[in-house]
């Protein structure tokens, strides 16, 4: 998975005033209703978790020791401060498996994520966050893989819902999205060799050896995504009402698409692209995803994984406790 599947500058949060109603515990936009999805973040302020996320994906064959498999266990938890100001942590835990080796486990470092709903657009069903996501180095397990040096991103969430459209069968459909820039505390080096050494994107011109000079820091990145999707439950409440089953009108198909890519010179990370078609189910104080992971490139794996997530809103369980603001202003 990328680093950011995975967003604390309060002065980039609160830089824009809100407009439009207030805000809700989900991420809504006049008659429009963004439902969490499994691998980009949502455009709204929460109470909320995810409980668990969980995916799965086949990994490159090894010579010495032959196939293997990734197992990712995370969770999530948003809490709203105020109505439009959010923090959320999240975290989790891998199992890689080994056809002729060792089985690895470890935690994924912290993630600790300030939102703020900055502007809802209800008649358009619009809506637009800031935010700024930290990633906390060394919380996790070493040998796992995870960075021995933290990262920044500030990150911009959006949704928009097509319901303003005069064409009846399109206003169901929605898009959500986010783009951010991932800045490392320490920087990616080379510390051997010249220009030459290296590809024209600073990938590495030679195979092997221009991984070995580059020191241990990371290369800043462009990451972010988009989904595009068609509510059932807009449909038949907000469109015509096609007398569906009940367990069908609560559905959302929809397909994500998450990059990252890199923003700095050198890398020794590629361009990533991953693809997720899938389908959400929405019950009244809960939702469960189910996605497929299809990479789109070399660089972000050759089998398609599996991702599903069981997602609580605190506003609809617990309003008078765990789901309102900290502060009510």
């Amino acid at each position: 998975m990328m680093r950011t599947t995975i967003a604390v500058a309060t002065a980039v949060c609160l830089s824009v005033l809100p407009s439009g109603p207030a805000a809700h515990a989900h991420a809504i936009a006049g008659a429009r209703v963004f439902p969490v999805t499994l691998t980009l973040d949502d455009p709204g302020v929460a109470d909320e978790a995810s409980i668990p996320t969980f995916s799965f994906q086949q990994q490159p064959n090894d010579a010495d020791t032959g196939r293997g498999y990734q197992y990712n266990l995370a969770a999530e938890f948003n809490k709203r401060i105020t109505e439009h100001l959010g923090i959320g942590v999240t975290g989790g835990y891998t199992v890689r498996t080994a056809q002729f080796g060792k089985t690895q486990t470890g935690f994924q470092n912290l993630n600790v994520t300030l939102k703020y709903q900055a502007w809802v657009n209800a008649p358009h069903e619009a809506i637009l966050s800031l935010g700024v996501i930290r990633e906390l180095a060394r919380t996790g397990t070493a040998h796992i893989g995870v960075d021995q040096f933290g990262s920044t991103t500030p990150t911009a969430y959006f949704g928009k819902g097509f319901g303003d459209l005069p064409v009846p069968a399109l206003r169901p459909f929605a898009i959500t999205g986010t783009v951010g820039y991932t800045i490392a505390d320490k920087k990616l080096k080379a510390i051997g060799g010249g220009p030459s050494d290296l590809g024209a994107n600073g990938t590495g011109g030679l195979t092997g050896l221009a991984a070995q000079q580059f020191n241990t820091g990371y290369a800043n990145r462009w990451v972010g995504g988009l989904s595009l999707q068609y509510s059932l439950p807009y449909l038949q409440s907000q469109v015509r009402d096609f007398g569906l089953p009940g367990f069908v009108n609560r559905l959302t198909p929809l397909v994500e698409v998450a990059y990252s890519s890199p923003a700095s010179s050198p890398s020794n990370l590629g361009t990533q692209v991953v693809v997720a078609p899938g389908v959400i189910y929405g019950g009244d104080s809960f939702q469960v995803g189910l996605e497929a992971l299809i990479p789109a490139n070399r660089a972000s794996g050759r089998f398609v994984g599996v991702i599903t997530q069981m997602h609580v809103f605190f506003d609809d369980l617990f309003p008078n406790s765990l789901g309102k603001p900290l502060f009510g202003y």
